[in-house]
């Protein structure tokens, strides 16, 4: 029997990149709302782009300033304000007959569980992808498609999805398995307090994936891991992420900068510097093909998110089991430097027809059941789950016990820094460095 395509090997962009991606380039949308074309243009340099929180406005309170909403930091919390009239009453039969309108990233959801939903609530869902966060916020504000929900919004997208009125507000009296079943840091979230218009769905940390086998330094004993890219890493093996904010972030983070969505143009400017250092060392690649490319030996080095390291197995045959040695991870974090952790959201948007089963289908993905299914045999990337604890998921084969760092905890949400959206001025200093890194300036 021919084995199943991976989700990664699709001949299209790999969906965490994506991800990534689009975070640092921000949203272009063809018929944007005015608050959606102002951002994507930059006409809102002449707005301050750091510091003092906002009042309460048209959209919400708290956060800091830089766009036409509030921008959502962990110690600057956003309160979205709610039209009490897009809240769909409790109580509610499901809609009867219906066809389900859905979009998500490539493979994002394992068909097993969209059927069982269909069987349960005798309903058809049907299931658009998007190729990256900017063509799939297009999607929803192109009013060609009554699209219910969306799985897996960047959380940099939320607030501006919000403020063009693309996300309907939640009764979460339909997602009891929120509270049942995820983690406590995110029943009220520092981007959405009171969690009024989305729900978590995967996490993730950034940090270094390498084969042991060929890069003899110890990168996990090291005071600060990050330097094994200015220090012995090898040429023409070594692999950076290919996006602005992940790329800049890890110079900073090295530097003990942890607040890396507050930083001035000089700062920028260093990181940049300081990347081109490896580049020019070691002929440094751009690239999200790290669960390939580090198992097949075409790197050796690569900064990576961990839920790319536990896709790796996949690729690992049973013969090969034993290469799973010489594959290692680890999040800086653990020993003390900063560094990246993040979150993507489940949102009902405006625009469908079955806000009922809408609520319902967000709450049958975190049935803990269907979560770990969802995990183990399509995504590879974990949910927050109060089940989902390493010991469990080690069990389940996916990732050998000594790369159970690949999974992170609750507490990890508060020791890790986020990669949050930046106002428009600051994102377009982060695109132009980036630029430049790629471009070999």
């Amino acid at each position: 029997m021919t084995r199943p395509l991976h989700p990664k090997e699709r001949p299209v962009f790999t969906r965490r990149a994506f991800l990534q991606r689009a975070a640092a380039a921000g949203i272009a949308l063809p018929t944007a709302s005015a608050i959606l074309a102002a951002c994507g243009s930059g006409a809102q340099s002449s707005v301050a782009t750091s510091g003092g929180s906002t009042d309460t406005g048209q959209f919400g309170s708290g956060g800091v300033s830089g766009a036409p909403y509030p921008l959502a930091r962990p110690n600057a919390p956003v309160t979205w304000n709610v039209d009490q009239s897009k809240v769909i009453a409790s109580d509610q039969q499901p809609e009867q007959n219906a066809t389900v309108q859905m979009l998500r990233w490539p493979y994002y959801l394992a068909p097993s569980v969209i059927k069982s939903f269909e069987d349960k609530y005798s309903c058809k869902v049907v299931q658009t992808e998007f190729e990256d966060m900017d063509k799939g916020i297009a999607k929803m504000n192109s009013g060609e498609g009554d699209f219910d929900l969306m799985v897996g919004m960047n959380v940099w997208a939320l607030g501006k999805s919000i403020a063009a009125g693309l996300v309907r507000p939640l009764n979460l009296d339909y997602i009891p398995n929120l509270a049942a079943n995820n983690w406590d840091t995110f029943q009220s979230p520092f981007y959405d307090v009171g969690s009024h218009y989305s729900t978590p769905y995967s996490v993730w940390s950034t940090g270094i994936f390498w084969r042991n086998d060929e890069v003899k330094q110890d990168i996990a004993g090291m005071a600060n891991p990050y330097d094994i890219f200015w220090n012995g890493a090898p040429v023409n093996k070594t692999h950076l992420l290919a996006n602005a904010q992940d790329v800049l972030a890890m110079a900073m983070f090295r530097d003990g900068i942890s607040d890396v969505n507050s930083v001035d143009a000089a700062t920028v400017t260093q990181a940049k510097n300081e990347i081109q250092q490896v580049v020019a060392a070691t002929n440094a690649s751009f690239d999200h093909v790290d669960y390939t490319d580090i198992p097949a030996g075409r790197a050796w080095l690569h900064q990576s998110w961990s839920g790319n390291v536990s896709d790796a197995f996949v690729f690992l045959k049973a013969s090969q089991a034993s290469a799973a040695d010489t594959l290692s991870y680890i999040w800086p974090v653990e020993v003390g430097v900063p560094g990246n952790v993040d979150n993507d959201l489940l949102v009902v948007l405006n625009s469908g027809k079955n806000p009922v089963l809408s609520h319902l289908l967000l709450n049958y993905i975190m049935d803990a059941k269907n979560a770990m299914t969802n995990f183990t045999t399509w995504t590879g990337y974990q949910m927050p789950q109060k089940t989902m604890t390493r010991d469990a998921l080690v069990a389940t084969g996916l990732v050998p016990e000594h790369l159970a760092n690949v999974y992170i905890v609750e507490s990890d949400m508060d020791k890790g820094s986020r990669e949050l959206e930046l106002p428009p001025t600051d994102n377009a200093l982060w695109q132009s460095a980036y630029a430049q890194l790629t471009a070999g300036v």
